[in-house]
């Protein structure tokens, strides 16, 4: 076994680093549709939205997104939760993503790419669904093209197609007819359904992504087609550079999705938590609207996992975490600290990406994790209800496959480094701190004279210091 993560580890050094830097990816055309221009005029002008700041910029268009950590960023999320209280929604996770769909006028998003509209509420059917449907009914629904009222309406001709869009949709019993069956689908089956855009609020203006979800597999890397079909092996775990066992991780998320359920990271990668086998069965507009905000009770659960030896933390984020973690008692307390860890691996990626910048990515290759992908494993007793199993089978796995997908993985982790090159987004997370630029060199000079191990210290400290700046804003 040792020998086996030897042979991985010099293999990886020697080959993946060199070759990644050659992949280049493919760029979209990000510019407005002019749909989207009238709708992001007809929004911020809407009575529902008075008083949420905006800005516009040199062109004089709506600049949609402010960043949480900023001033700005504060004044919205302020407005938000002044919205929340009105309506009787409580802080919490998930609180956002609600009432931006309450507060919406027409329930309709103009996507930016392509000028579609389509709605924010889950009335589409999903990708496996559509292909149920194309069974039943001989149907060929271009995904996001009809919603399931119009899907009923177009295909429910008689009692036997009424049957065979229950039968996509797993109804059993209901005593519905076609009068009734687009709105108990709507009610009952969220599982299988798909809004037309997905939540990203308070960050938004509206509260919702720029790309509607008929564009957001070209947009958005990480909903790609090529790897929404490797569902099972989570990407997010190298874009964050999470610990954890990410192959376990992957195999019990495929568990979840055989079940028709959403498997919710009850610590989240984006935050810095690792990517371990324990999660929360959730629908998946439950898991949507949580996005990664942490809950008061879920903080509960990770202090309760580490207090039986478990790690639920990956080793750059310990230190934010480590210092408030026992502070928080609230939902909103929980919330406030999704939102610093967030903006804190933010800062670590960045710090990584300059280092790689440097021409150490060797070094930064030893972050990381390859030798998870050369085992599988199979879970026993698995309980769809608690998304709990009683056993877990390991097979240690050799083949190409296994190399194809160390390749991969490193691939997408320098590939989330490059982003923080760019100006705009290291402007936006850097520090305003000479004391973290001083301790960042120092790992640089220890770089450049080949102690790795001095140059690991001082990225602990680095990171620690980070962790100090953060904390002050608690």
């Amino acid at each position: 076994m040792k020998a086996l993560i030897i042979k991985i580890i010099q293999w990886f050094n020697i080959h993946i680093v060199k070759k990644h830097m050659n992949q280049e990816q493919e760029n979209l055309d990000r510019t407005w549709h002019e749909n989207f221009v009238q709708y992001t005029e007809m929004i911020v002008a809407h009575n529902n939205y008075k008083g949420l700041y905006y800005d516009r910029g040199n062109d004089g268009r709506v600049k949609r997104v402010v960043t949480g950590k900023s001033d700005k960023g504060q004044q919205r999320r302020q407005w938000w939760d002044n919205q929340c209280g009105k309506t009787g929604i409580p802080i919490e996770a998930g609180c956002y993503a609600k009432i931006a769909v309450a507060l919406h006028p027409t329930k309709k998003h103009i996507c930016q790419i392509c000028g579609k509209a389509l709605s924010i509420e889950y009335v589409y059917p999903t990708k496996n669904t559509l292909k149920t449907l194309y069974e039943k009914l001989n149907a060929n629904i271009e995904p996001f093209s009809l919603t399931v009222f119009e899907i009923v309406e177009k295909y429910g001709t008689s009692p036997a197609a009424i049957e065979n869009i229950k039968a996509a949709f797993k109804i059993e019993n209901s005593g519905t007819t076609k009068a009734n069956l687009g709105d108990y689908i709507f009610k009952n089956c969220q599982t299988r359904l798909s809004p037309g855009v997905m939540s990203n609020s308070p960050d938004r203006f509206d509260g919702f992504h720029s790309d509607g979800n008929c564009c957001r597999g070209m947009s958005d890397k990480g909903r790609h087609k090529d790897n929404l079909q490797r569902y099972s092996q989570d990407r997010r775990v190298y874009e964050n550079w999470a610990d954890g066992n990410w192959k376990m991780a992957d195999r019990l998320m495929a568990e979840f999705a055989k079940h028709g359920l959403s498997a919710d990271h009850i610590g989240p990668i984006s935050l810095g938590f690792c990517h371990r086998a324990k999660f929360q069965p959730m629908t998946k507009s439950e898991n949507s609207a949580k996005n990664n905000r942490m809950s008061f009770a879920d903080i509960q659960t990770l202090l309760a996992d580490e207090a039986n030896s478990e790690q639920v933390i990956s080793w750059h984020s310990k230190y934010l975490w480590d210092k408030l973690k026992n502070n928080v008692n609230s939902d909103i307390e929980a919330v406030k600290l999704s939102s610093l860890m967030r903006n804190n691996l933010h800062q670590i990626l960045l710090v990584f990406s300059i280092i790689s910048e440097n021409g150490y990515n060797e070094f930064l290759t030893e972050l990381l994790n390859p030798k998870y992908s050369f085992f599988d494993y199979k879970f026993k007793g698995f309980n769809s209800k608690t998304g709990e199993y009683k056993g877990v089978e390991e097979k240690e796995l050799t083949g190409k496959n296994q190399q194809n997908n160390v390749d991969r993985y490193v691939r997408i982790a320098f590939e989330s480094l490059e982003n923080y090159k760019e100006k705009d987004n290291r402007k936006q997370y850097a520090w305003d701190n000479a004391e973290i630029d001083n301790s960042i060199n120092i790992v640089l000079q220890y770089l450049a004279k080949g102690n790795k191990e001095t140059a690991l210290n001082q990225l602990n400290a680095t990171f620690e210091k980070l962790a100090k700046i953060a904390v002050a804003k608690w």
